[in-house]
């Protein structure tokens, strides 16, 4: 059975970024992959210091949407399968309606380094809780209004808080990045997690104002551009598993590519590819 809800948020709420922690081969065959960085998507390594942490990933930007990963054996904060599922708005102070409407602790203002200084990021609405052990962590995002000013300056023309202005500056700032990308934008999400995870997840995006349908063990939360489907948790399956991408075209010689023992990245025709974990 599937549900609509009428009493909304009046921001679109969609899909910002994910991460996925994974083990240090898949890490390394995605890392050093011709392929990802020349043909898939814009590509960066980068450490972040924040005020609060300081976290090394790698990173692939495409027009709305990004992904990042985490070297299980490399950091101290995120095990196997640890994931996170980032929220966006791109309404200055859509967060605070939301805190309100959720019923949850004020959002936090998130910084960034920048030549010896931290500058204003975003805003960090944290959703949940979530139990001690879930795989999963969620939050909402709303970029500062001043992070373009400040972050690697360029014109006065790109400033905002959307979502493809922030990855537009993050891509121009990069060197060696694919002419014509392969990757548009994400579009779909499958994440196995425990039951009460997977409920906080349910009611928070029914509170968005997404669809919500139950199809067997899998419960599929649908917004007007992303999927996302919540299974099971199992002792070998935990956090992402799949990812669904929009893409431009299929690349010109391989069809389907494994990093490491248990990944997959296949392109099913001109406009999907699939990345299983």
């Amino acid at each position: 059975m599937t549900k609509t809800h009428d009493n909304q948020s009046p921001f679109r709420v969609t899909l910002n970024h994910f991460y996925l922690t994974v083990d240090a081969e898949t890490y390394a065959a995605i890392e050093s992959s011709e392929f990802l960085r020349r043909e898939f998507a814009p590509f960066e390594q980068r450490t972040t210091v924040r005020t609060d942490q300081t976290y090394t990933g790698i990173y692939f930007y495409a027009s709305n949407t990004y992904f990042e990963f985490f070297n299980a054996t490399q950091s101290a904060e995120h095990k196997l399968g640890d994931s996170g599922l980032a929220f966006g708005v791109e309404q200055i102070d859509a967060v605070k309606f939301l805190e309100q409407r959720l019923g949850i602790a004020p959002a936090r203002l998130v910084t960034r380094g920048y030549k010896d200084k931290q500058i204003p990021w975003f805003y960090m609405l944290s959703l949940g809780p979530f139990p001690e052990n879930s795989a999963i962590k969620a939050w909402i995002m709303e970029y500062h209004a001043q992070f373009l000013a400040e972050w690697n300056p360029s014109d006065k023309k790109h400033q905002g808080i959307q979502r493809k202005q922030i990855l537009s500056r993050y891509i121009a700032v990069l060197s060696n990045t694919p002419a014509q990308p392969i990757v548009t934008d994400l579009s779909g999400l499958t994440l196995a997690v425990d039951h009460e995870s997977a409920a906080t997840l349910r009611l928070v995006c029914e509170k968005f104002g997404y669809q919500s349908a139950v199809q067997g063990e899998e419960v599929v939360l649908t917004s007007p551009d992303f999927v996302l489907r919540l299974i099971p948790e199992r002792s070998s399956d935990r956090g992402i598993k799949r990812v669904e991408f929009r893409i431009n075209r299929m690349p010109a010689e391989q069809r389907e590519i494994f990093f490491g023992p248990n990944t997959t990245l296949r392109f099913e025709n001109d406009e999907l590819a699939v990345w299983t974990f």
